[in-house]
C-alpha cells in the first residue's frame, strides 16, 4: 500500500508541477533530472542520472565523455542527443537509457523517478519550472543546472565486494586476482578506464581539464544542490576546493553518498566546519550490513567509528536535513536484510533506504537458492511489524516492501547455479587475499 500511496503522491506533485509550467506532462514517463541535472562519473563519463544507461545502440556505444575530442559541457547539455530525450520522456516514451527505473517500477518499486518528483513537493524549486517551462515554450534550455552530481574520484578506503576499481582505487591491488569471474565486456570496460585515467590506480580527468572546470564554476553561480559521491568524496580534496567555490552556501544544499568513516582530512579540512556554512546537508551512508556483518562486505568498514561519526553529525550540525542508510540488495546480504533494517533503524537511529544491484550477474541477489530467499521474505515480515512498533517511518516500512517486492522477483526469475558457483569462488578468492 505504501507504494500506491507514495506513486499518487509523486504524480499529484507532477500534476501541480504541470500546471506552473502551463503544459501538460505525461505522468508514466516524465523525469525532471534530464532538465535540472548533469551526473558524472571519476573516470569523465557524462550521464544522465546515476543510474543512467548508455546511449541507444547497447554497449557498442558509450556516455559522452569529458575526454572526447571536442567535449564542451554546455554544448551537451543543450545538445540534440539530450533534448531527444527531453522530447520522448514528455510524450510518454519510456527511453532505453532509463531502463534501470522502468525496471522498478514494473515491479512495484520506488524508482529514482518517483522520488526525485516527491523531493520536489517537500521543496518546490522553481529552477526546476523555470527550466522545462522554457524547453516546452521554446525548445531550448538554458545553461542553468540547479542539481549537480559530481563523481569526482575513485579515490576510496574501502574495497566493497560488490564494488570495483572504476568507483574504488584500492580496488586496483586486487583487481587481477578477480577479473577472470568478470565478463568479458567487463574486462574490457576497465581496461578502457585504466588507459583513460594513464594508467594510474586514482582517476581525476576533471582537475585538468579546463573547458569542463569553466564550465562547472559558471553552473556554480546558481546551483541549488549538489551531490558528491566517489569513491569516498570526504577523502577527496578536490571537492573541499569546490565548496570553497562556492559564493553563497547559505543557499546551497550538499548531499553526500559517503562511508562516513572520517571527519577530518589530512588535518587539514574540518568537514563539520564546512558544512555548517551551508544551507542543508542530506547524508545517505552506505552500510550494507548489521555490526557482525557489515565489515564483510564492506571491507575497511568499522561499525564503532560509523556510530561516533553518525553521533558528532547529529551533535554538531544544526542543519542536517536527513541522514538515511543506504543498503545496496545483492546476493551478499540479501539473507540478511531484517537484522540491517533494524540495525540502521533501531541502533544507528537513521532511516532505512534501499537500491537494488543488477549487475555484475553473479553477485545478483537471484543466484541465491528460491527456498532462502522465501525464508528472507518472511524474516523482512516479522522485521516489518517490529519496526513498526518501533515506530519506523512511512519510508522506512516501504523499503522493507521494496526488499520483500525484489526479493519475491528473484524468486521467480531465480538463477541459482552457474552463477552461484562463480559467486562462491569468488568470494573464496576474496577471503584469501
Amino acid at each position: 500500500m505504501a507504494y500506491d500511496e507514495l506513486k499518487k503522491q509523486a504524480y499529484d506533485n507532477l500534476a501541480d508541477f504541470s500546471e506552473k509550467v502551463g503544459h501538460e506532462i505525461n505522468p508514466d514517463s516524465f523525469c525532471l533530472l534530464p532538465f535540472v541535472h548533469i551526473s558524472t562519473m571519476p573516470h569523465g563519463e557524462i550521464k544522465l542520472c546515476c543510474r543512467g544507461q548508455p546511449p541507444k545502440g547497447g554497449t557498442s556505444k558509450d556516455n559522452p565523455h569529458v575526454q572526447d575530442p571536442g567535449f564542451d559541457l554546455k554544448e551537451y547539455w543543450t545538445s540534440d542527443y539530450m533534448n531527444e530525450i527531453r522530447d520522448d520522456l514528455l510524450q510518454g516514451k519510456r527511453v532505453a537509457q532509463c531502463k534501470n527505473c522502468w525496471k522498478m517500477e514494473d515491479k512495484n518499486i520506488l524508482s529514482l523517478r518517483h522520488n526525485r518528483l516527491i523531493d520536489y513537493g517537500y521543496e518546490p524549486r522553481e529552477s526546476y519550472v523555470e527550466n522545462v517551462k522554457t524547453y516546452m515554450d521554446t525548445g531550448k534550455i538554458p545553461f542553468n543546472v540547479p542539481l549537480l552530481e559530481l563523481k569526482l574520484t575513485n579515490l576510496c578506503n574501502f574495497k566493497c565486494r560488490m564494488c570495483w576499481p572504476k568507483d574504488s582505487s584500492l580496488w586496483w591491488q586486487d583487481w587481477e586476482k578477480v577479473e577472470k569471474y568478470y565478463d568479458e565486456d567487463t574486462q574490457n570496460y576497465i581496461q578502457k578506464t585504466r588507459e583513460i585515467v594513464g594508467g594510474k590506480n586514482m582517476s581525476n580527468v576533471y582537475q585538468t581539464n579546463e573547458s569542463f572546470v569553466d564550465h562547472l564554476l559558471h553552473l556554480m553561480e546558481n546551483v541549488e544542490e549538489i551531490e558528491f559521491a566517489g569513491g569516498e568524496p570526504l577523502l577527496d580534496p578536490i571537492h573541499f576546493n569546490i565548496l570553497d567555490s562556492i559564493k553563497h552556501p547559505e543557499k546551497v544544499t550538499l548531499k553526500y553518498s559517503t562511508n562516513l568513516s572520517t571527519l577530518i582530512l589530512n588535518k587539514k579540512f574540518d568537514i563539520i566546519g564546512m558544512w555548517k556554512k551551508f544551507k542543508d546537508i542530506k547524508l545517505t551512508v552506505s552500510i550494507d550490513g548489521d555490526s557482525e556483518t557489515n565489515h564483510i562486505i564492506r571491507r575497511g568498514a568499522d561499525w564503532e567509528i560509523l556510530k561516533q561519526n553518525l553521533e558528532t553529525v547529529k551533535r554538531e550540525l544544526s542543519n542536517i536535513a536527513m541522514i538515511k542508510g543506504t543498503s545496496c540488495i545483492s546476493a551478499h546480504n540479501a539473507l540478511t536484510l531484517d537484522k540491517t533494517a533494524e540495525a540502521i533503524i533501531m541502533e544507528l537511529g537513521i532511516r532505512w533506504h534501499t537500491s537494488r544491484l543488477q549487475y555484475p550477474d553473479f553477485h545478483h541477489a537471484n543466484i541465491i537458492e528460491p527456498k532462502l530467499l522465501q525464508e528472507s521474505v518472511n524474516r523482512l515480515k516479522i522485521t516489518k511489524e517490529k519496526l513498526r512498533d518501533f515506530g519506523a517511518t512511512k519510508f522506512d516500512l516501504l523499503h522493507v516492501d521494496n526488499s520483500i517486492n525484489w526479493l519475491n522477483d528473484c524468486i521467480k526469475n531465480n538463477e541459482h547455479g552457474e552463477k552461484s558457483k562463480r559467486f562462491e569462488d569468488f568470494n573464496t578468492t576474496i577471503d584469501g587475499l
